[in-house]
């Protein structure tokens, strides 16, 4: 009785061991990510309307939150920063590629080409990433470009437009998309020139630091956004049951 059992939770841990292999080997179901699927002009659109609409869903509630939190604690060194940067020399010629490195039409033009190249490749996970940065390029604009007409906050320079920052927005999205299909080690170089963009754009004076932080939140929400409907959740289950002889259980773990 007793080797009977150990027998079957031995039979149930490799089940479940099977069961996450499986899982790994296809981590990104979305049909985009398929190189046997003809990705159709309807299927792109209807993607990109899912992601506008669980873009303020619960699952984004608590980094939304955050987010505020940062923007408001953001307000109290504001006035200072900006009075650091007014002599506009501070950083010199390092701030430069600031503008080129987060511009919206640049990165929105990377992720056209990516997007088009990734239809040739067989790697869905390459797949998968340019389906979503292409999908997130669009909604940073849609997002951004109201606010910006809608807020009209003048910059520290005296140009409109200011509130949020669009470079902000688009590498921050960038790096969020960079770091859920690539991991951590991806995302520390991706993060930190996004920092750097934002920063770049304090130093131009083209920015105040609520634009940066506002910014950057919004597209770190895009980037989760567009990665979530591409990948599947990690997730990890155990269900025990009773058998006879005593108990058995199914540890189920879904990877990434």
């Amino acid at each position: 009785m007793r080797a009977a059992f150990e027998a079957r939770i031995v039979l149930t841990i490799i089940l479940g061991q099977f069961y996450a292999v499986g899982q790994a080997a296809d981590p990104y179901p979305n049909p985009a990510a398929d190189p046997g699927h003809d990705l159709t002009t309807a299927e792109f659109f209807k993607d990109l309307g899912r992601n506008f609409k669980a873009l303020p869903s619960t699952r984004n509630l608590l980094p939304a939150l955050v987010g505020g939190a940062a923007l408001g604690l953001a307000t109290i060194p504001e006035q200072d920063l900006e009075q650091h940067f007014s002599s506009g020399t501070m950083w010199g010629g390092w701030a430069a590629s600031g503008k080129y490195l987060g511009n919206p039409v640049i990165l929105g033009g990377v992720s056209t080409a990516l997007f088009a190249f990734s239809r040739k490749s067989q790697d869905r996970r390459f797949r998968s990433f340019s389906y979503a940065l292409l999908q997130g390029s669009i909604m940073t604009t849609a997002v951004v470009q109201p606010m910006k007409l809608g807020f009209q906050r003048l910059r520290p320079n005296g140009e409109n437009y200011s509130f949020p920052s669009g470079h902000s927005t688009d590498t921050f999205m960038y790096a969020t998309v960079i770091s859920e299909h690539y991991g951590w080690k991806a995302a520390i170089p991706a993060y930190a020139v996004a920092s750097y963009v934002s920063m770049t754009r304090l130093a131009d004076r083209k920015h105040h630091i609520t634009d940066a932080v506002a910014g950057a939140g919004i597209g770190f929400l895009i980037g989760r956004t567009v990665s979530a409907r591409m990948k599947l959740p990690s997730r990890v289950s155990m269900n025990v049951y009773r058998v006879r002889g005593g108990f058995a259980g199914v540890v189920r773990i879904g990877l990434r």
